[in-house]
């Protein structure tokens, strides 16, 4: 699901990173992807895939902070892959980053490998 999601974001002109591939500090606002593996939803052949979107913007800027993860929920209603599970978590400062981050997970129900549908 990662390598779908990175090309849709940047598609819609998001800046994308996977995990530990950005360097230094938000100097600009950006958006990591991060896989959070999968678990199985009981009693069904079905497991979740889950993926976490981390939103990182510059200091100095939180009144604009916002409209850029609106953009961003808005444009994942429309990647129809996944639903978004659980509210953003709350803003925090990241002192390595000098950035405001925050972050928005969703899945994908998907067969388990190995079961066949029918």
């Amino acid at each position: 699901m990662f390598a779908e999601l990175y090309t849709y974001l940047k598609e819609k002109g998001f800046d994308v990173y996977s995990i530990g591939q950005h360097q230094g500090t938000c100097s600009s606002p950006y958006l990591v992807i991060k896989e959070n593996g999968e678990s199985d939803i009981a009693g069904t052949s079905y497991i979740n895939d889950v993926v976490e979107i981390l939103v990182y913007y510059p200091m100095g800027s939180y009144s604009l902070m916002g409209s850029y993860t609106d953009e961003l929920k808005r444009e994942m209603r429309y990647f129809k892959k996944v639903n978004r599970v659980i509210d953003p978590m709350p803003t925090i400062i990241d002192d390595d980053k000098k950035a405001y981050m925050t972050s928005y997970t969703y899945r994908k129900i998907k067969m388990k490998e190995g079961r066949l549908n029918g």
